[in-house]
C-alpha cells in the first residue's frame, strides 16, 4: 500500500507538471500567433477567450501528458530498480500498476463528462469571442444566407432571398405547404421573423432549461399574400399584414442557421438533433454522424496511451535506455493521432462508415497496447 501511494504520488506529480507546462506553452504560442488581433481588442476579450480555451486545451493535451507522466515516473522507478524490487517480493507487475490503470479509466470517463457538460459551452464562447485565421479558412462561421432553399419535411419547403441568423428574420420569403404530396398553401412575404414565446411560469422556464428542445415560438409573416389551393383547382388569395403561423410548421431558426455550427460546440444530444434536422432537409449527415461517434470514442485514447507507456517502461532493460523508450513511445502515440485523423476524414468523405471511422484507430492501438503489455509482463 505504501509503495502504491509512493508510485501514484510520483505519477500524479509528473502528470500535473507536464499538463500545466503544456497548457502554458499552448496558450503562449496561440497568443503570439494572434497577437495582432489581441492588440486591437480589449484585454477582457483575451482573458475570456483563454479561459474558455482552457477546457479544450486539457482535453487535447491529457493523452500526451499521461503518456509522458507514466514514462517518466515509472521509467525512473524502473531505472532505480524499485519496480524490480517489488517484483522480487512476489507482487506481479500488473498488480503493482493497477492504481495507474484505474486512474487512466477515471481520466477517460472524466474526459467524456467534460466533453458533454463543459466543452460545448466553452468552445462556443471561445469561437464567438474570436475566430483565428485558420478557423476562418477551415470553418467560417455563417451569420447570414442568401438565395437558398430549405426543405423542412415532406410538408414544408422554404425559399429565402436573405436570412439573418443573428436577427432571426428573412426577407422575400416563400413557404410551400403540402398534404400527401399536393400543394395546399403558399405564403409569400416581404418579411418573416421569429417570435419567441415567453415561458408561462417559473416551472415552464425550469423545464425548458433541462430540455434540449428549442424554446417555443412561431414565425410571423408580414406584408405579403397567402394562397390556398383546393382540389377542384380554385385558388383563394388572402392579403397578409401580420400573421403568425404556429401550428402548421415545425421549422426553428436553429434549423436554418445553427448558432453552434461545429460539433465541438455541441454535446451528443445536440449533435443527434442536428443530424435529424439535416436528414429532414435531405442534406448529407456523414460529417455529423462521424463527429457523434468520435465524441463516444475519443476519450479512450487516454487509457490506451497510458497502457502503451506502462508496457514500455515498467521492466528494467540494459539494452535500451529511457530516452530510447520515450522515442519509440512518442512515435507510436503520434502515429495513433495520425490514424485517428485519417479515419475521421474518411468517415466525413464516406469512405468508411461513421462507426469505423471513429473507432478503428482505438481498436488497432488498443490491441497493440494489450499485446505490448502481455509480452512485457510475460518476459
Amino acid at each position: 500500500m505504501k509503495f502504491s501511494r509512493y508510485m501514484m504520488w510520483n505519477f500524479l506529480k509528473m502528470f500535473l507538471l507536464v499538463l500545466l507546462g503544456a497548457i502554458l506553452m499552448f496558450a503562449v504560442i496561440d497568443f503570439v500567433g494572434n497577437i495582432k488581433t489581441w492588440l486591437a481588442r480589449d484585454t477582457k476579450d483575451a482573458i475570456d477567450y483563454y479561459v474558455s480555451y482552457l477546457p479544450y486545451m486539457i482535453y487535447l493535451i491529457s493523452p500526451v501528458a499521461l503518456f509522458i507522466a507514466v514514462l517518466a515516473s515509472i521509467g525512473n522507478m524502473t531505472r532505480h530498480l524499485e519496480m524490480s524490487a517489488m517484483q522480487s517480493s512476489g507482487q506481479a507487475p500488473f498488480k503493482t500498476l493497477i492504481p495507474i490503470f484505474v486512474f487512466g479509466v477515471l481520466v477517460s470517463i472524466g474526459s467524456y463528462e467534460m466533453s458533454e457538460l463543459w466543452l460545448p459551452d466553452a468552445n462556443h464562447k471561445r469561437l464567438e469571442t474570436m475566430e483565428t485565421n485558420a478557423q476562418k479558412k477551415k470553418n467560417p462561421r455563417i451569420k447570414e444566407k442568401r438565395d437558398f432553399t430549405f426543405i423542412d419535411s415532406e410538408r414544408a419547403s422554404w425559399f429565402f432571398r436573405h436570412y439573418s441568423g443573428k436577427g432571426r428574420f428573412g426577407r422575400d420569403v416563400v413557404l410551400l405547404l403540402r398534404e400527401d404530396g399536393r400543394l395546399v398553401e403558399r405564403y409569400d412575404a416581404k418579411l418573416v421573423r421569429w417570435i419567441e414565446e415567453p415561458p408561462k411560469d417559473s416551472l415552464d422556464s425550469i423545464a425548458r432549461l433541462s430540455s434540449i428542445d428549442p424554446p417555443p415560438g412561431c414565425w410571423q409573416f408580414e406584408r405579403g399574400h397567402r394562397r390556398e389551393f383546393h382540389k377542384d383547382g380554385t385558388v383563394n388569395v388572402f392579403p397578409i399584414h401580420r400573421e403568425k403561423v404556429c401550428d402548421k410548421i415545425t421549422t426553428h431558426p436553429g434549423d436554418l442557421i445553427n448558432e453552434r455550427q461545429t460539433a465541438d460546440e455541441m454535446d451528443s444530444k445536440m449533435v443527434m438533433a442536428r443530424i435529424n434536422v439535416l436528414r429532414r432537409s435531405g442534406e448529407d449527415t456523414r460529417a455529423m454522424e462521424t463527429a457523434l461517434q468520435f465524441k463516444r470514442s475519443a476519450h479512450w485514447m487516454n487509457l490506451i496511451v497510458l497502457l502503451i507507456g506502462a508496457a514500455l517502461c515498467h521492466r528494467y532493460s540494459r539494452s535500451g535506455g529511457l530516452s530510447q523508450k520515450f522515442g519509440v513511445g512518442l512515435l507510436i502515440v503520434f502515429s495513433y493521432y495520425i490514424l485517428e485523423r485519417i479515419g475521421l476524414k474518411m468517415g466525413e468523405n464516406g469512405a468508411l462508415s461513421p462507426f469505423w471511422a471513429a473507432w478503428i484507430s482505438h481498436f488497432v492501438y488498443g490491441g497493440v497496447s494489450v499485446v505490448m503489455l502481455y509480452r512485457s509482463f510475460r518476459l
